[in-house]
């Protein structure tokens, strides 16, 4: 069985798909969360990646790596933790199976014949827009202003680390569109992709 890596839209269910693969697959599951957990555990110091995180990279972060003599030190420190990022997903991947999602996984592990790379999105912005509503408890008019905004923070952020571009095909080996496709029909998908057995 492959590990999977994921970069999603904010609001297509990327995250919610990863985790039903993960279950069914019984293989581990990781998000940025999980990720920052596990590299601490390894020994990583992960306190100023609390701060420079996705959500940042498009302002501070970026401005920290690209410009200033005063910020020098720092952005030393921010490509040091990174890597400390980078580190630890290669270490978990080379142990088994997993599922990651976000944090660049599929460039960091996309050279890997054991890494299956997905892109997941939705053409329905209705739909996106629906489900933020729901998952994030937030108003119409904040649900598309957080989907604008995770969307390009996550482009940036992206770009920034890899110097490739999100969305773009050539980068995953697999894209889904939820607009007409229920969770459990892409995490089948998803399921037997990477264990390599034809869909149920």
């Amino acid at each position: 069985m492959k590990s999977l890596a994921i970069e999603r839209e904010f609001g297509s269910g990327g995250r919610e798909i990863g985790m039903r693969v993960a279950e069914l697959a019984g293989i581990p599951y990781y998000d940025g969360e999980l990720l920052i957990k596990a590299a601490e555990a390894q020994g990583v110091s992960i306190e100023l990646l609390k701060t420079y995180d996705e959500q940042r990279t498009g302002s501070f972060l970026y401005d920290i790596a690209a410009f200033s003599d005063y910020a020098r030190n720092r952005k030393n420190t921010v490509y040091e933790l990174f890597e400390g990022i980078r580190r630890t997903m290669v270490n978990i991947e080379l142990k088994g199976p997993a599922v990651f999602i976000g944090r660049c996984s599929t460039v960091i592990l996309g050279e890997s014949p054991r890494v299956l790379k997905s892109f997941i999105y939705s053409s329905d912005t209705e739909k996106r827009v629906e489900r933020i509503i729901r998952t994030e408890n937030v108003s119409e008019t904040d649900a598309k202003y957080l989907m604008q905004k995770k969307d390009r923070d996550r482009k940036n952020y992206f770009h920034f680390w890899t110097q490739k571009e999100w969305a773009d095909k050539s980068n995953y080996d697999i894209l889904l569109n939820t607009s007409g496709v229920s969770t459990e029909a892409c995490a089948q998908m998803l399921l037997a992709a990477i264990s390599g057995q034809p869909q149920k």
